[in-house]
């Protein structure tokens, strides 16, 4: 629709509608994901939501972009309880308690995302973007690593952090949410003392097979 002046009528009360449709839908996709970890259709996903298949397909042209949504709704639901992204280790090290604490509260909703292969592989696909956050928090850190060095840094700060890591602490050391959010700030500020430590690092790096 166009308005007087030829452009595109843009209205408040429409885009409002708009975003509490989709928010409809997603929340239908993970009703769907938590209740059933075989999968879902776009059809089932619209009858869950009360909507037409068609309202489904025009919020999220394909179930990868579906998964997204999905994505970003925790994405979304985690910020709101840790706040904006940390920056710097040490603002990382400081908010690890309250995220590992919303992983716990948002744990249906990661374990239904993982239960399915397409959850799975939407959430991999995002792994260049988490990299990435994690190699410009610290990146005074890793300034005077090797590339491998920096690999293999990063990796463990991503592993330790990461949701999956939070909820293996649950499932395989049997740790509440506080004992598992006092082991990731643990394990965060043992690998932030050795990469700042120059010995450390000559410690840590590979022996060549003799």
């Amino acid at each position: 629709m166009k308005s007087k002046t030829g452009k595109p009528y843009s209205s408040p009360l429409r885009a409002e509608q708009a975003a509490a449709t989709r928010n409809r839908i997603v929340d239908a996709a993970v009703a769907l994901l938590q209740s059933d970890d075989t999968g879902f259709g776009m059809q089932d996903v619209a009858e869950c939501a009360g909507v037409a298949v068609r309202t489904v397909y025009r919020a999220f042209p394909t179930k990868d972009d579906l998964l997204a949504g999905v994505l970003a709704a925790i994405k979304e639901r985690f910020e709101a309880s840790v706040g904006l992204p940390p920056t710097t280790a040490e603002e990382l090290h400081s908010v690890t308690g309250p995220a590992v604490r919303a992983v716990y509260e948002l744990e249906p909703l990661y374990r239904a995302l993982f239960a399915t292969a397409a959850g799975r592989e939407s959430h991999r696909r995002s792994a260049g973007e988490r990299r990435a956050f994690v190699e410009a928090a610290f990146a005074d850190e890793i300034a005077g690593l090797s590339d491998e060095q920096t690999q293999r840094f990063t990796a463990l700060i991503h592993l330790v952090t990461s949701s999956s890591g939070v909820l293996f602490l649950k499932d395989y050391a049997g740790l509440d949410r506080d004992a598992a959010a006092a082991t990731v700030s643990w394990a965060v500020a043992a690998l932030i003392a050795a990469v700042r430590d120059p010995e450390m690092r000559h410690r840590l790096e590979p022996k060549e097979a003799e």
